[in-house]
C-alpha cells in the first residue's frame, strides 16, 4: 500500500512539473550555426578580425568537462552578436572575461540561442 501510495504522488508530481517545462527556443552550435546562420557569423567575425581557423573547436555541451574546465579557469573573450526581432537592430559587443589563468589562445566555442519572442544571440568565446 506504501509504494502504491509513493509511485502516485511521485505520477501526479511528474505529471504537474512536466506541464509547466515549456521550450523558450532553439540553440544550435558551429555546423548548424553556419549552415542556419552564416552571414550573421562571418559579420561578427569580420567586426572583430577574429581567426579561428587555427583554434581547436570546443562544444558547449558535448565537451562538457573541458568546457567548464576553460569557463571557470581561463580568461576568455566573448563576441556577442544580438539581433532585436521586434526592431531588427543588430548589436554587436566584445567582453573580457578575467580568471585565474591567462587564455591559452587554442580554442573556440560559437553558438546561438534563438529565443521564440525577443531575439537572437550569436556567441564566440575564443580561449
Amino acid at each position: 500500500m506504501k509504494k502504491l501510495f509513493f509511485l502516485s504522488i511521485l505520477f501526479i508530481s511528474n505529471l504537474s512539473f512536466g506541464q509547466m517545462a515549456i521550450k523558450a527556443g532553439n540553440y544550435y552550435e558551429y555546423h548548424k550555426l553556419w549552415k542556419r546562420d552564416s552571414v550573421s557569423v562571418k559579420k561578427l567575425m569580420d567586426n572583430y578580425k577574429l581567426d579561428i581557423s587555427k583554434l581547436e573547436y570546443v562544444k558547449f555541451f558535448g565537451d562538457f568537462d573541458l568546457s567548464h574546465k576553460l569557463h571557470t579557469n581561463y580568461s576568455y573573450t566573448a563576441y556577442i552578436y544580438k539581433v532585436d526581432k521586434d526592431t531588427g537592430v543588430v548589436s554587436m559587443d566584445s567582453i573580457p572575461y578575467e580568471k585565474k589563468t591567462p587564455a591559452p589562445n587554442k580554442y573556440f566555442m560559437v553558438y546561438c540561442f534563438d529565443d521564440f519572442t525577443k531575439g537572437k544571440t550569436i556567441y564566440i568565446k575564443v580561449f
